[in-house]
């Protein structure tokens, strides 16, 4: 008998490119770091007319993500996007493709900002989530276009100069949509700077502050939030695997929808998903 050990596809097998956006931020590490995981970075400065500088900030984040979504577009294959202040996991690059492959609708967070589950899809299975951050995500064409098209509907609906949470919403638009958005096992990376401060004066719980609750490995260098301090980055780092571990005891894992309708039996399965990813009995989001 001859036993087949089946392939699963990294990032680098997928990703033909990656898109760095900033505006004035230093992105030397993270390109770097980007670099040694054969990931092709490349940094999209944004240059904003006197118009779009009077814009919320948050809405000034959009438009740099908006430029990201029309070079995806264009792009065949898998185009990771992340922000300035995302942190990868060292061996990022190798981590395993964490969403079915075959369905061009389908999409990943590379980290998860307060991660939620709806279902277990295929046998492996993936993981569907819901997040916000769009600290660092992967799209395909398929997709860039239904974010350009979003784009467009959120600029005509709200004034940009006002503040609105736009990527609180994006993926349910895009799910209705058609498109569906997974997450890997664990964190492939950090958010390691500071929430936007338009969160706090509108009232975002938290103030829009969020940590992965739990990383799939090392960190190619610390984050701007540990201000170069290992203690203080080890005291956020705790903090963040009780909020996940608050999230999984108070029942905030698992959201249910309209769907998908997952049985009790699928939902402790669901749950010991959860519980596995935050006290490091699986390691499927390395597996490869």
């Amino acid at each position: 008998m001859t036993l087949t050990i089946a392939h699963v596809p990294t990032l680098r097998d997928v990703v033909g490119r990656c898109y760095v956006i900033a505006f004035r931020e230093d992105v030397t590490r993270l390109v770097e770091a980007l670099s040694v995981e054969r990931l092709n970075p490349e940094v999209l400065r944004a240059t904003y007319t006197s118009r779009e500088m009077a814009y919320a900030r948050a809405t000034r984040c959009l438009l740099s993500h908006h430029a990201a979504w029309r070079l995806a577009a264009r792009n065949d294959g898998y185009t990771l996007v992340c922000e300035a202040d995302f942190v990868p996991c060292l061996g990022m690059g190798g981590f395993p493709a964490f969403w079915p492959l075959d369905d061009h609708h389908a999409w990943g967070y590379l980290y998860q900002g307060s991660p939620r589950l709806l279902a277990l899809v295929g046998p492996r299975p993936y993981l569907r989530g819901h997040c916000a951050p769009l600290v660092a995500y992967v799209i395909n064409s398929a997709v860039a276009r239904v974010l350009c098209d979003f784009f467009d509907e959120q600029m005509a609906r709200h004034d940009p100069a006002k503040y609105f949470p736009f990527d609180a919403y994006l993926q349910w638009w895009l799910m209705a949509h058609g498109c569906s958005a997974y997450i890997p096992h664990r964190h492939y990376g950090e958010h390691g700077g500071q929430p936007n401060p338009e969160h706090r004066a509108f009232g975002i719980r938290r103030a829009g502050r969020h940590r992965a609750d739990n990383l799939a490995a090392r960190l190619h260098f610390l984050p701007q939030y540990s201000r170069g301090s290992w203690l203080r980055f080890g005291a956020v780092r705790a903090q963040a695997r009780m909020l996940g571990l608050a999230r999984l005891a108070t029942n905030r894992w698992i959201v249910d929808t309209d769907a998908y309708r997952n049985d009790p039996l699928t939902k402790l399965r669901m749950l010991g998903i959860g519980l596995g990813r935050l006290i490091g009995c699986s390691r499927a989001d390395r597996e490869a």
